[in-house]
């Protein structure tokens, strides 16, 4: 795959900008967790783990811990 695009917008505080990285932006799709620069699609990383739609993403300060569920 060489990039992903979509949102499904369901759940509230499941987009957020990156604290330190400039136009990064860290969503879900579905059950996957993207982290993506908004200026280059094709730069994307996915983070796989859940077997169902997250609803919730949380973000620490420093942008080195992300906590989904």
């Amino acid at each position: 795959m060489e990039h992903s695009v979509g949102y499904n917008g369901l759940y509230p505080n499941t987009v957020h900008f990156h604290p330190t990285l400039k136009d990064t932006l860290i969503y879900n799709i579905g059950g996957l967790l993207v982290i993506e620069d908004l200026h280059d699609k094709h730069k994307q990383e996915f983070l796989r783990g859940h077997d169902m739609e997250l609803s919730a993403i949380a973000v620490s300060s420093t942008g080195r811990m992300i906590a989904s569920g």
